[in-house]
């Protein structure tokens, strides 16, 4: 559960800390007094997306810290060891209880940064955390339940239908793709006569044109030797001149030294390691003048065959420019081709086992979604009995709440066959409505809490906050509002902000949010309410202004009549009464 909250420069708030505890905490004050602020805050450490507007007037930075403490079963637990993000392992006692903290920090400059037990994380890791701890019900969820769109979730979440529906989406994801693939083949089947003769043609021309891998380059060498080779004959005849057939060629002149070297080796032996390093100079200079030699007589000069190879180039070069690709693609571009042309003298083949395959995927989606819409069929009537039961307590006894499937028209989705649509009929002798169509504010507020009330031991979250969500009603009916968030918060942990005093005085924890003006500064405080002040914002939120001693009298025997026993008799509702 939520323990603590500190704000630091948000809005109107310089700083505020704020403890709660366990069961049901009541929010309540004027309003603009800024209620809303606080759950703005409690937002952000969650991993709302916020901007510097929030940044308190004069500073540069805002902070919200939150620490929760949780059981080591929750599932926030395993998620954080999941992340790496727990600070304590593996739990050792599953009912032991572990802290997490989590802080946002705001910059002026418009950046964020969030963090997990003082680890930096991204906003969307704090968000998915935020999930799993705290679940926040707004006014703007009795928009959401007159959204048809919206009750087929609804019913899938009462459900835990999260396995079959991914069963549905999977059957439907490989249909679609089948589909999709068909569509593909029927296109190209239109145009495909069209198509094969274009790249048979293609093809052709790149086929009869041999192109070989790097022939660029090596075309490129060639050429280049034709154009010159006048010039390279004469270089390559004055060295072969040089080295072997000059009056006095570099073989000739080395083998003499050699030999001279050679001949006074008995003299001084020392002399050998020259003498063999001249020798074999002499070796290599002739092996070198033959293959000058060689060169020489294979240097092609004829000029035709610089003729035949500027052709070549210029083709090469012409069949890139047309297909816009470089040389050294042409060779991959006609792979591509080859496949495509077998793609379309095997598309009938293909297109028989696409019906087959489309025949077999299809009937595994009917079959998923069939069972899906069973299973939604029985807990439509599940939903409805369970919602009519929370109405009875909430002062909508005769009222009747019904959930219907019905086969959804067009095409099928990956949401399975139906649609859900919920029905009320709030008094005796009225037909059965659509939920849109219900005039009521405050009837549409108790039939969204009897939902929520309903979804609750569902939801993974330890807190729940409901944020004025008994607007439009009063008097018995509000009593029964505030009755059903203390016998959730008997679970789990309820914040409840309210104008209402029957909504406030069922709460166990009271804060009065406060506005204030000094100095030409405007702060919000949040003060908890000892049991006799507590009487006295009870009496304000009866009488307004001017508080009144039969006002007083009548927010203690509010508070007196706020309570509720288990079936053994005793207490539940751990209030903290004035004496006398």
């Amino acid at each position: 559960m939520l323990r603590q909250l500190t704000v630091e420069n948000i809005a109107l708030i310089p700083r505020m800390e704020l403890e709660f505890n366990s069961k049901l905490t009541i929010l309540t004050g004027e309003t603009g007094a800024g209620k809303s602020i606080i759950i703005d805050a409690l937002s952000l450490v969650l991993g709302a997306r916020a901007d510097t507007s929030l940044i308190r007037s004069g500073t540069e930075r805002a902070t919200v810290s939150a620490r929760f403490r949780l059981p080591a079963s929750h599932a926030a637990h395993r998620w954080l060891r999941e992340k790496e993000l727990s600070e304590t392992g593996e739990p050792v006692d599953d009912s032991a209880e572990e802290e997490l903290f989590l802080r946002r920090v705001l910059s002026g400059n418009g950046r964020s940064r969030a963090f997990i037990n003082e680890t930096t994380v991204p906003l969307a890791t704090l968000a998915e955390l935020g999930t799993l701890l705290v679940e926040i019900h707004g006014q703007n969820d009795h928009q959401t339940l007159l959204d048809p769109n919206a009750h087929l979730a609804i019913l899938d979440e009462f459900a835990n239908h999260a396995p079959l529906l991914q069963a549905v989406k999977r059957c439907f994801e490989q249909w679609h793709a089948i589909v999709t693939e068909q569509k593909a083949i029927r296109q190209r089947e239109a145009d495909a006569a069209d198509r094969h003769a274009f790249l048979s043609f293609q093809l052709n021309e790149l086929e009869a044109a041999a192109i070989k891998p790097d022939e660029m380059a090596e075309l490129e060498q060639q050429r280049s030797r034709l154009a010159h080779a006048s010039r390279l004959a004469q270089a390559a005849q004055s060295a072969l001149e040089l080295l072997l057939e000059n009056n006095l060629p570099a073989t000739t002149l080395t083998g003499r030294a050699a030999n001279e070297l050679e001949s006074v080796l008995d003299l001084d032996p020392s002399l050998e390691p020259i003498a063999t390093t001249v020798r074999s100079l002499q070796y290599e200079l002739d092996d070198v003048g033959e293959r000058v030699r060689d060169y020489l007589e294979g240097l092609e000069l004829d000029p035709s065959q610089l003729e035949l190879l500027e052709d070549r180039l210029d083709l090469l070069r012409r069949l890139a420019r047309k297909h816009r690709r470089e040389v050294a693609q042409l060779p991959e571009l006609m792979q591509q081709w080859q496949q495509e042309i077998h793609l379309l003298e095997s598309a009938e083949e293909r297109e028989k086992q696409l019906d087959q395959a489309h025949a077999q995927a299809k009937e595994a989606y009917l079959q998923a979604a069939r069972q899906l819409g069973k299973s939604r069929q029985a807990a439509a009537a599940r939903l409805g009995q369970a919602v009519e039961t929370q109405l009875q307590a909430l002062h909508m006894a005769n009222a009747r709440f019904l959930a219907t499937t019905q086969t959804r028209k067009g095409e099928p989705r990956s949401t399975g066959l139906e649609d859900v649509l919920f029905q009320v009929s709030p008094n005796p002798g009225e037909p059965l409505k659509p939920l849109h169509l219900i005039a009521s504010g405050g009837e549409l507020s108790r039939i969204t809490l009897a939902l929520k009330t309903t979804l609750a031991h569902l939801l993974p979250v330890s807190t729940l906050i409901f944020d004025e969500v008994d607007v439009g009603v009063g008097g018995r009916v509000a009593s029964g509002i505030g009755a059903k968030m203390a016998h959730i918060a008997l679970e789990r942990q309820v914040l409840a902000v309210t104008h209402l005093p029957q909504v406030a005085a069922w709460g166990n924890h009271h804060l009065k949010v406060e506005k204030a003006t000094q100095e030409e500064q405007t702060t919000v405080t949040v003060t908890a309410l000892t049991p006799e002040a507590r009487i006295e914002e009870l009496a304000r939120m009866l009488a307004g202004e001017e508080i009144t001693t039969p006002a007083r009298h009548h927010a203690q025997e509010l508070l007196n009549l706020c309570r509720f026993t288990d079936s053994s008799g005793t207490d539940q509702s751990g209030q903290e009464l004035p004496t006398g």
